[in-house]
C-alpha cells in the first residue's frame, strides 16, 4: 500500500506540473521548459518502472529496469538542468555557471552509467556478482546527486541574497516576499534529500526507490513556484546603477535581455 500510494501520489504531483507548464509559459522552447518536461515525465518512468518491478505486473526485468533508468536520468539530472538552466537569472559570473554545468555532466558519467550497468546485472540471470557492488555504489550515487542539489541550491540563496538586496529600495515588501520563499524553498529541498538519504542508509531499498519518484515531484513542485518568481521581480522591478566615472547610469531590463531559458 505505500508503494501504491506514493506512486499515485508522484504521478498526481506531475499531472498538476505540467498544466501549470503548459499554461505558464507562452512560448514552449528553451532549456527551462524542456527541462521542467523531461524532469516532471522522468518521475512517471521511474514510478511506473518500480510498480511494475514491485507487484510484477511486467515479467521482464529488463523492461521494468529500462522504465527506471530512463525514469532515473530524466527525473534526477533533468531537475538539476533545470536549476542550472534558471541560474544566469541571478548570477552574473559566468564561470559559475559553466563550473555548475561541468559538475551536472560528470556527475551524470560518474554516477549515472555505472549503477546503470551494476543495476541491469542484478536483474539479469546471474545476479549474484553484482548485488553487492550495486548496493555500495547506489550509496554513493544517491550522496553525490544530493551533494549535487544542496551546491545548486546553495549558490541560488547566495546569490539571489545579493540581487534582492539591491532590489529592496525598489520595491521591498516583494524583495523580503521573494527571498523568504526561495530560502525556504532550498531549504526544504536539502531536508527532503536527508530524509532519501536516511531511507537508503537504512537499507530500506523498496521504500526508498518509491519515495523518490514522490520526493522529486515534491521537489519539482517547489522549484517552479519559486523559479518562475525570478524573472517576474527582475524584468519588472530591477534598476541597476552602475558608476562610470563620476557618472551614474541607470540600465532598465526587460524580457529581451534574458535568453531563450526564460519563460
Amino acid at each position: 500500500m505505500t508503494i501504491a500510494g506514493f506512486f499515485a501520489l508522484a504521478v498526481f504531483n506531475v499531472v498538476e506540473i505540467n498544466f501549470w507548464i503548459f499554461a505558464t509559459f507562452q512560448r514552449r522552447v528553451g532549456v527551462y521548459f524542456w527541462s521542467l518536461l523531461i524532469a516532471s515525465w522522468g518521475i512517471v518512468f521511474h514510478a511506473v518502472g518500480f510498480l511494475l518491478k514491485f507487484f510484477r505486473l511486467c515479467t521482464n526485468e529488463y523492461v521494468n529496469v529500462g522504465l527506471i533508468v530512463i525514469g532515473w536520468y530524466a527525473m534526477v539530472t533533468g531537475q538539476s538542468i533545470v536549476l542550472y538552466s534558471r541560474l544566469h537569472l541571478i548570477v552574473r559570473d559566468g564561470r559559475k555557471i559553466r563550473w555548475i554545468l561541468g559538475l551536472i555532466v560528470i556527475n551524470f558519467f560518474l554516477f549515472h552509467i555505472p549503477p546503470t550497468i551494476l543495476l541491469f546485472g542484478s536483474n539479469s540471470s546471474n545476479p549474484a556478482p553484482f548485488l553487492k557492488p550495486f548496493a555500495v555504489y547506489e550509496k554513493i550515487q544517491i550522496t553525490a546527486f544530493s551533494t549535487q542539489e544542496f551546491i545548486i541550491s546553495a549558490l541560488y540563496i547566495w546569490e539571489a541574497r545579493k540581487m534582492l538586496q539591491s532590489l529592496a529600495n525598489i520595491k521591498r515588501e516583494e524583495a523580503r516576499s521573494v527571498m523568504i520563499h526561495l530560502i525556504l524553498v532550498n531549504v526544504l529541498m536539502i531536508l527532503m534529500d536527508i530524509t532519501l538519504l536516511g531511507t537508503e542508509y537504512a537499507n530500506q531499498y523498496s521504500i526508498e526507490t518509491t519515495y523518490k519518484s514522490t520526493l522529486y515531484s515534491i521537489k519539482l513542485k517547489l522549484e517552479f513556484s519559486i523559479l518562475n518568481r525570478l524573472p517576474i521581480l527582475i524584468v519588472n522591478n530591477f534598476v541597476h546603477f552602475t558608476i562610470v566615472g563620476r557618472t551614474m547610469r541607470r540600465e532598465s531590463f526587460s524580457y529581451s535581455d534574458f535568453d531563450s531559458r526564460s519563460v
